[in-house]
């Protein structure tokens, strides 16, 4: 399966993104992961120093406030480990535009299907399923802490979410999770800005006249006259630019060009010339017309 997606905008611009594979994504799992088991840990420090504080201070409302804190504690961890597990990636893709500390650090982006940004929905549905499907750190661990503990039961779980994981990954067509695929997402590549080289900021040298056959020069330039000065201009900036092109491209942008000159002005190929180079004609057109006719 091709790790390549071509995305159509409404605009006709044809993205090209490369598909994250399961090792990036999972690495990129893992380092969110390792960041919230250290949330975790600073939750649990800080409610153990607020109870160690309660039970240093004597007073009854110091007691009771330790009491009610104590028989809350299971169902305030719960909604810290949900609050964390699921808010954490909900609120960093929403606010970070697809991306959390993980996936920044590996390279990866969240976008919806098309190549828009993820919204606030997208990153909640997705998210929500990684119940099922979406934390692999964690159900590799589930899975191998029921085989280490002799318990069948705990690690199918891990592997049947594990085997559903992957499935949804190796034979979806943009390597998909069950989350991905219901909330119309998929996670891509985060290419680095490309560095204009010299070659592409500096302008391309002119074809000077003493490069060209005097001969040619000299039929090309009966027919200049005729050629107007925005004519002239559409010439010199094409073939100014022609070297920023590979050589078949650059005649066949060079033949829209030259084919309604060459019809208009005139110019019609010696007898028995089946080969037209249009780039080389175009550079003759733009010489010709500033040596005849003074323009530069």
């Amino acid at each position: 399966m091709s790790r390549e997606i071509l995305v159509v905008t409404p605009e006709n611009i044809e993205i090209e993104y490369e598909l994250a594979g399961i090792g990036s994504r999972f690495f990129a799992n893992l380092i969110d992961t390792i960041w919230q088991i250290g949330i975790l840990l600073i939750m649990l420090i800080i409610f153990g120093i607020l109870e160690a504080v309660l039970g240093f201070i004597s007073n009854a409302v110091a007691r009771q406030l330790l009491q009610t804190l104590q028989q809350v504690a299971t169902g305030l961890g719960l909604i810290a480990v949900f609050v964390v597990f699921w808010g954490y990636f909900i609120y960093y893709e929403t606010v970070w535009n697809g991306q959390t500390p993980g996936k920044r650090q590996v390279g990866l982006r969240v976008l919806r299907d098309g190549g828009y940004p993820i919204n606030i929905f997208a990153a909640i549905v997705r998210n929500l399923l990684r119940v099922v499907d979406g934390i692999p750190v964690v159900i590799v661990g589930i899975l191998f802490a029921g085989a280490a503990a002799n318990k069948p039961q705990i690690a199918a779980i891990g592997a049947g979410s594990l085997i559903l994981t992957l499935c949804f990954l190796l034979f979806s067509g943009k390597y998909q999770r069950l989350g991905d695929f219901i909330a119309g997402t998929m996670v891509v590549k985060q290419r680095a800005p490309r560095v204009p080289t010299l070659e592409a900021l500096a302008p391309p040298p002119r074809v000077l006249p003493e490069h060209l056959a005097a001969y040619a020069l000299a039929d090309v330039g009966k027919h200049v006259y005729e050629m107007t000065v925005p004519e002239y201009r559409a010439v010199r900036h094409a073939i100014d630019r022609r070297w920023q092109l590979p050589a078949p491209m650059q005649q066949t942008s060079a033949m829209y060009l030259a084919v309604p000159l060459m019809r208009r002005l005139g110019i019609t190929p010696p007898p028995g010339v089946t080969y037209i180079n249009y780039a080389d004609l175009l550079e003759y057109l733009a010489v010709a017309f500033e040596q005849y006719r003074g323009v530069k």
